[in-house]
């Protein structure tokens, strides 16, 4: 099987440039492709949205899992989040925004000061997270969100992709490579290789673009539902803890 991309993210751009790429996970939508050195491309339609791993075609026929599939991304736009725009989020505004919209499970409940049971199973994880923040060593509480919840990419990894996205944005690197650092020789065993290749693409400051559009001021939180079973609004959460 083979499609032709029409827009395909950095990240995506270079697992494609392997060639063929094996079927590892598949849904009604979408499915992913593996390639040599744990390189990871999400084929979709437009509705998969933009992303650092993602990669649109204009007709999605699903194979079947272990599948060779090749993808032509010879003439494909080559996607980048957009710059962030410092002040153009209102946290009150989006608070109020998402109260109605921010689902049951994940960690989502964090945006509008509510607890769940995940919450409160990652809150010493979170307060570790909230510490280091703020100048202090990174407590060795905060493994606890690595591969925390269900899903191909669990809550927990989602919170620490959004703080990775956010450090990147507000210009604080250093603690973003730091961050990166503690937490990549920490994955393997602990979540997903897709779950760690997302979060490689946000350690660079790279998410779905529902993330830097919120981050950015559009407060159209329904776009963020898109993204993954809850991913979108675990990874808003995550970088809400640095913007505050």
């Amino acid at each position: 099987m083979s499609f032709t991309a029409e827009v395909a993210g950095r990240f995506a751009q270079a697992a494609l440039a392997s060639g063929e790429g094996e079927v590892c996970a598949a849904f009604r939508r979408s499915f992913y492709l593996r390639f040599p050195g744990e390189r990871y491309a999400c084929i979709g339609d437009i509705s998969l949205g933009r992303g650092p791993l993602n990669v649109l075609v204009g007709e999605v026929k699903i194979p079947a899992l272990g599948e060779r599939v090749s993808v032509d991304n010879a003439h494909a736009q080559v996607w980048a989040p957009p710059p962030y725009q410092p002040g153009r989020l209102n946290i009150q505004d989006l608070r109020q925004a998402a109260r109605p919209l921010v689902p049951a499970e994940g960690l989502g409940c964090l945006i509008v000061g509510t607890h769940n049971a995940l919450s409160g199973h990652a809150q010493p994880a979170l307060e570790a997270l909230e510490r280091w923040l703020v100048g202090n060593a990174l407590g060795a509480e905060a493994e606890q969100l690595i591969g925390l919840g269900p899903g191909l990419t669990p809550s927990g990894d989602d919170y620490l992709g959004g703080m990775l996205v956010a450090l990147r944005a507000c210009g604080r690197g250093v603690q973003a490579d730091g961050l990166w650092r503690w937490l990549q020789p920490r994955l393997a065993g602990r979540t997903s290789a897709i779950s760690a290749a997302h979060l490689a693409a946000a350690a660079a400051g790279e998410a779905h673009e529902a993330l830097h559009d919120v981050l950015n001021g559009d407060l159209q939180l329904e776009k963020l539902d898109a993204v993954g079973h809850c991913s979108g609004w675990d990874a808003l959460a995550g970088a809400l803890a640095v913007l505050r």
